[in-house]
């Protein structure tokens, strides 16, 4: 869907197909549609899809890099889900295999012997050193991300190998058109904005009808508040976080 077939849809719904003689100017709904689709693509999660980047090495001897350290992204990035550094290989104990990790190392540790009440404190020691085993393997990398200017800073450690990012994109404009949630968003916030516009002057139409314009704003309201709820319960968290 167009933005300018959104447009029409809109005034269709607000007006119910031309029963009601007054409708919200096209270049007002078009401003709506510019300001709600940066709200939803901030915060629902159906607005944004997985992408991923390269950021090549080569970049690191440039004059940005050394008197910024950081990366222009594209105008479609709206977070960063994970930075890491693409290391040739893993080396482990002098071992060089690529596909020998700590995770597989604990794993293979943790399910494949068994474990029994004698062995518990060993075991906190012996995971006490994969933590530490772990950083001569380090590979994330401390990073801030500014929504607004799309820059991201490397704040951690100097990054000597290429980075590989995984980020939440923009879907394109058309295919947000088509989602229901944003439809109604839309239309609710038209409606809000319907009762503003005929609520500034009091007057009476022909046969002395007058407009119940409270009616439009508060239905816009209730509408608006019930697609805040369903994004909110939609995106429950997919982890959890354990203090000791």
């Amino acid at each position: 869907m167009t933005k300018q077939e959104l447009v029409s849809y809109v005034n269709g719904e607000i007006t119910a197909s031309c029963s009601i003689p007054f409708s919200v100017p096209d270049k007002e709904i078009e401003r709506i549609i510019s300001l709600e689709e940066k709200w939803m693509f901030r915060e629902y999660r159906d607005a944004v899809q997985s992408a991923w980047y390269v950021l090549d090495k080569s970049y690191y001897n440039t004059d940005e890099w050394t008197n910024t350290r950081t990366f222009q992204l594209p105008e479609c990035v709206m977070a960063i889900k994970i930075i890491f550094e693409m290391t040739s290989g893993q080396r482990v104990f002098g071992i060089h295999d690529p596909d020998l990790t700590f995770d597989r190392l604990m794993a293979a540790d943790l399910y494949l012997t068994p474990l029994s009440s004698d062995q518990i404190t060993y075991r906190t020691i012996q995971w006490s050193f994969w933590d530490l085993a772990k950083q001569f393997n380090l590979r994330d990398i401390q990073h801030n991300f500014n929504i607004n200017t799309k820059r991201l800073i490397i704040t951690g450690r100097d990054p000597v190998e290429s980075l590989w990012l995984t980020t939440l994109n923009m879907i394109p404009n058309e295919d947000l058109y088509e989602d229901p949630v944003f439809i109604k968003w839309v239309i609710a916030r038209a409606k809000m904005q319907l009762a503003r516009i005929i609520g500034t002057f009091n007057y009476t139409l022909i046969g002395g009808v007058q407009i119940n314009y409270d009616a439009i704003r508060s239905e816009g309201k209730e509408e608006l508040q019930e697609l805040k709820d369903k994004i909110k319960s939609d995106q429950a968290p997919d982890w959890f976080h354990m203090f000791q």
